[in-house]
């Protein structure tokens, strides 16, 4: 969980399932909880390309399709699992002087189909590319640090404005255009305040990891 930190197997394995029992109750049906299982036990594992395909190879399973539906069509909370993981983190990481960081970061996409994707400039290849871009937020500490929110950014006009490829993709209408900072925002407030109820300790501020996030209002 703490990124920089050398951990045995044993307990890595150990706080890997006191995870998945903390997020399972939000997962529904025992299809999902095993696919989530297995989904992130292959991003965390050395698969070079990390899609539904290559991950379901990885966990020994004929086909995609489970874990493509975990992702597509099966119903489960994002938001409540997101919470549980930020509260594990702070747990386990929750000290005085900890900081809120801010970052961006593109994923390379192929097509048109997936939410948010357009020719975009991203850090990941330090080019324009056809990319997804979201803005994420991780909890450091002494301790370690560990990511904690996270947000899509959705580009002004090629799809806040085009009704047809929100309704395609299942993006709901209360989502409207933001710039990053202002995606960045609403979380480090929220998350700073659960970060300090949870026993996260004194939280000192934030760090915006480019010229854009440094300049959050």
């Amino acid at each position: 969980m703490a990124a920089g930190k050398s951990v045995e197997p044993a307990r890595w394995r150990a706080m890997f399932e006191q995870v998945m029992g903390r997020i399972a109750g939000w997962l529904g049906r025992v299809e999902p909880r095993a696919s989530a299982r297995a989904h992130l036990l292959g991003l965390l594992s050395g698969v070079d390309r990390k899609n539904c395909r290559r991950l379901a190879e990885q966990a020994g399973h004929a086909r995609p399709g489970p874990m493509q539906r975990l992702l597509r069509s099966a119903r489960w909370n994002a938001d409540a699992v997101r919470d549980e993981v930020r509260g594990y983190a702070v747990d386990h990481l929750g000290s005085d002087g900890g900081v809120l960081i801010v970052d961006e970061t593109g994923f390379m996409k192929n097509g048109r189909s997936s939410a948010g994707v357009q020719r975009q400039h991203t850090g990941t290849v330090g080019r324009i590319q056809n990319s997804q871009v979201g803005v994420f937020l991780a909890y450091a500490t002494g301790r370690g640090q560990a990511l904690i929110d996270r947000r899509l950014h959705l580009p002004e006009h090629s799809w806040c404005t085009d009704t047809e490829r929100r309704q395609e993709t299942g993006i709901p209408n209360e989502v409207q255009f933001a710039t990053k900072p202002r995606l960045a925002w609403p979380g480090l407030g929220d998350d700073r305040r659960r970060t300090g109820r949870r026993g996260g300790g004194t939280v000192g501020g934030y760090v915006g990891e480019n010229e854009v996030l440094a300049h959050i209002p």
